[in-house]
């Protein structure tokens, strides 16, 4: 399965959705989900694996409503991804930048993911159990 089109495929799916499309507002270094779109380009063009200081990049202040499933969806992509990566972990590779900018638009606080599936849920069901919920039925049907 190409998780990283699906991934695409979600990322276009929210911005489609977005009040802001288009107009002056529309800035990806402002939303996470347009961030998250830069970052996923470098991942298919692997123009750019790994972003130094990659977590002050992400947006912190955007407060619009993004649906839970589809954000969950985006989040099993790429947990899909890392597990797929033949690289050694890093919090800085632009697999973790795009799902730790997702994560910012469900969850307050970071999540730690410690390269398992399992521990990840785990870690996000500390703060919304939901969430994780949702990530696992994703993850599940991928």
């Amino acid at each position: 399965m190409d998780y990283l089109s699906n991934l695409e495929n979600d990322m276009k799916e929210i911005c489609d959705d977005c009040c802001q499309k288009g107009s002056d507002n529309c800035n990806y270094r402002k939303c996470n989900i347009g961030f998250s779109k830069y970052v996923v380009e470098n991942i298919k063009n692997k123009a750019i694996k790994s972003i130094e200081d990659g977590e002050n990049l992400i947006p912190k202040d955007d407060l619009k409503y993004y649906e839970d499933k589809i954000i969950a969806r985006g989040i099993a992509n790429i947990c899909k991804l890392c597990k797929e990566c033949n690289t050694n972990h890093s919090e800085n590779c632009v697999i973790a930048l795009t799902r730790r900018s997702l994560e910012y638009t469900q969850l307050k606080d970071k999540i730690d993911y410690p390269g398992n599936i399992l521990m990840y849920l785990m870690n996000v069901s500390k703060q919304n159990i939901e969430l994780a919920q949702s990530i696992k039925n994703e993850y599940a049907h991928l």
